[in-house]
């Protein structure tokens, strides 16, 4: 357990900083020099290396400095038209309401969250990557394969987050000599190494795990669909659906129910590719603390808070919306409370999505979901809306559509098939499926983004309401917001250019 305690704690301090910093060793610690003596010393290792995207309570609220939990539901949520940032007040985490209204400044506590978040996780993974483990006593070959193998994957994934929100970002790839921090790599130079880190990790990654206890690790096909996105996220649709394709041939499958992604039941039953894992009731704690964070005021602190306008883009009788968001009328999640809106002021709403009933405050059992196959489905209809050939788009939509339809308020008339094959028409649509889907998974506002449609969508709104967060977008979304500002923190220990429209 010491080895557990002190892995994760120098992989925690060990984010970028400056390159003099990351030359020192911690005196009187276990480091990368002198703690993989063992086998089991690279299965904490790899663990410590998940640690950054998991929602877990890491022994302090230290918002200020970015280090409580991953910030991108921030972004993905809060910054789009779906959630108002909530809280206890106006004022309640301040940081947060000026990423709603766009005021954003590179001194803002969420920018340094994620920033650091992610390059935690690269020291992370860059620690195991520069280790032979071949003369360690007991350790076997095909683990260290394996696990050499996530950590590939887990560093392609850090910097695919890197790369969306900020751009240009310094490359730490040690075996490659690239450990200067002072130095952007461009953008073409980060997604260049993500694809190859993800060809790496395909190389030394299997399809799915032996030992059940193992379903949250990296797998051939999470690195597939990894790949996909980012080719989505370039426009570049046919080798987006090559790896789709590559995708399917793994052992995924839509869930019946498509709550049962959310509420703990349907964790292993196949349709998620790679998720966050948090297990209640562990000591230490490894649950989830956005019970907490979501949770309505008076049994939580109540951020995120679904718009009206969110709830509006359902359709009639979409049981998806009942599974996304807590109205009046609906059970709180320990399923015997009524849920009261005055809980919500703002909106009278809460999400639902990965509220655990295990546990109710800050030591959730759900998994936070990243990728799952639902999000891939659609990823495939735009590619195919995108090449011209509407007959295949309409076949992932319908597989989305038809789940929900299933259990729609009326199957007959509810939810009826999309059947247009008009490319506006279609990719519309295909967007609303999107919306309403993956509401509060952290899609919303990068979608809005990639899709050029961020400056209509949240634009300056004549009726918006600021004492309550309602369409509160500022002066509205500018083109400098298609990145964020580089952390001051980092920028002035880094000497790292300023992202454009920030300041230098």
């Amino acid at each position: 357990m010491k080895k557990l305690v002190y892995i994760c704690l120098s992989l925690s301090v060990a984010a970028i900083s400056c390159k003099k910093d990351l030359e020192k060793f911690p005196q009187g610690q276990l480091t990368e020099e002198n703690v993989f003596t063992e086998a089991n010393d690279f299965k904490l290792a790899i663990d410590a290396a998940y640690l950054p995207i998991t929602n877990r309570f890491r022994g302090n609220w230290d918002w200020d400095l970015g280090s409580s939990i991953p910030r991108e539901w921030v972004i993905g949520d809060v910054m789009s038209d779906d959630a108002v940032k909530g809280g206890g007040s106006l004022g309640d985490q301040e940081d947060m309401r000026r990423m709603e209204t766009f005021s954003v400044f590179p001194e803002n506590n969420n920018v340094l969250g994620i920033w650091r978040f992610n390059y935690k996780g690269i020291t992370a993974a860059n620690t195991i990557l520069q280790q032979d483990g071949s003369k360690v006593p007991g350790m076997d070959p095909a683990l260290m394969k394996r696990i050499k193998g996530e950590a590939y994957f887990l560093r392609a994934f850090y910097y695919f987050r890197l790369v969306v929100n900020f751009g240009a970002v310094p490359l730490m790839i040690p075996e490659k000599s690239l450990t200067d921090n002072t130095k952007k790599a461009t953008v073409a130079e980060v997604y260049t190494q993500i694809e190859a880190d993800i060809a790496q990790a395909l190389t030394m990654l299997d399809p799915s795990y032996p030992d059940a206890a193992d379903y949250q690790r990296a797998t051939t096909g999470a690195a597939h669909a990894l790949l996909a996105k980012t080719y989505l996220y370039r426009g570049q649709w046919q080798l987006c659906l090559n790896e789709i394709a590559e995708v399917e041939k793994g052992p995924y499958q839509l869930l019946d129910k498509f709550e049962d992604n959310f509420n703990g039941l349907g964790e292993r039953g196949g349709e998620i590719i790679f998720a966050a894992r948090h297990d209640a009731g562990m000591i230490p704690s490894q649950g989830s603390i956005l019970n907490a964070v979501w949770a309505p005021q008076g049994k939580g602190w109540g951020f995120n808070i679904p718009t009206q306008d969110l709830v509006s883009a359902f359709e009639t009788g979409d049981p998806r919306l009942k599974a996304t968001v807590m109205r009046a009328g609906d059970k709180w999640v320990d399923g015997t409370t009524d849920y009261q809106a005055a809980w919500s002021p703002l909106t009278g709403l809460n999400v639902r999505k990965f509220m655990s009933n295990v546990a109710l405050i800050d030591d959730g059992g759900t998994d936070y979901i990243y990728i799952r196959l639902a999000d891939v489905l659609l990823w495939k209809a735009e590619c195919y809306a995108n090449l011209d050939q509407p007959a295949n788009a309409l076949i992932p939509l319908e597989a989305v559509r038809g789940r929900a339809r299933k259990y729609a308020t009326n199957p007959v008339t509810n939810l009826p098939p999309v059947v247009t094959t008009d490319k506006v028409a279609l990719l519309a649509a295909i967007r609303h499926e999107r919306r309403v889907e993956l509401a509060f998974e952290g899609q919303r506002y990068y979608d809005l983004v990639r899709w050029d449609l961020a400056r209509t969508v949240l634009a300056a709104a004549p009726d918006a309401d600021p004492l309550k967060g309602y369409k509160d977008y500022g002066a509205g979304w500018q083109d400098r917001n298609k990145l964020l500002p580089i952390p001051q923190r980092e920028a002035d220990l880094l000497n790292l250019g300023q992202n454009d429209g920030y300041g230098n």
